[in-house]
């Protein structure tokens, strides 16, 4: 039982480092300034609402995806891996791509322009959560599994819309460099995580490089 907890634990953490709220807050903070708090908690709730489904969306139709283009789990975990090593590498050396000053302001609604995309997706929900949620779904044993992961993606977009419900008091207290600091340590802890995905890849291809 305690095995299978400390899975499930894994699992949130994974999930939740690759959504990794913070790098997300700059660019709510940039498009929310001066909108009142009720727009806010739209905003905050349609994103947050929107990575839960993205993330339940490819942990139940991977598998198909999968078995579509008969493509094997030892495959997938390794090109996921290298494609989540190579977002962390970024997330690491590189500038973050969630910079707001890429935002321009047209005059729109931001709740109709940047709540789902870019926020949402690829911002929050991209490749490496998309990745894992579907190499999760196609790893499923029994209806545990079936039942706890989707609740632990319901878990990370609600810590998603706790993010950033604390994003201005964060703001204050950090400052810009505080959030690319927790940046920077956020990309170290995905390049292990994918480290360990390639490994893990690499045994289910060449079960030699186990023995």
């Amino acid at each position: 039982m305690l095995e299978g907890i400390t899975g499930y634990i894994k699992v949130f953490i994974a999930i939740f480092v690759l959504v990794n709220p913070l790098e997300g807050i700059p660019f709510y903070l940039n498009n929310t300034r001066g909108l009142a708090d009720e727009d806010k908690r739209k905003i905050i709730k349609k994103t947050s609402t929107s990575v839960f489904f993205i993330l339940i969306f490819s942990f139940f139709l991977g598998r198909y995806v999968l078995t579509l283009f008969g493509i094997s789990t030892g495959a997938f975990t390794l090109a996921g891996g290298i494609i989540i090593f190579l977002i962390s590498l970024s997330m690491v050396l590189g500038q973050s791509s969630k910079d707001s000053s890429q935002v321009t302001d047209d005059g729109t609604n931001p709740r109709d322009s940047f709540a789902i995309v870019p926020l949402a997706i690829p911002l929050l929900a991209g490749p490496g959560p998309i990745s894992s949620m579907i190499l999760y779904g196609g790893s499923v044993t029994n209806f545990e599994q079936l039942i706890v992961i989707p609740f632990i993606a319901a878990a990370v977009s609600f810590a998603v819309y706790l993010s950033f419900k604390a994003a201005s008091p964060l703001e204050m207290k950090l400052k810009k460099t505080g959030v690319d600091v927790l940046t920077k340590v956020s990309g170290i802890l995905i390049s292990a995580i994918a480290v360990e995905m390639i490994h893990k890849g690499l045994l289910q291809l060449f079960p030699v490089l186990g023995n």
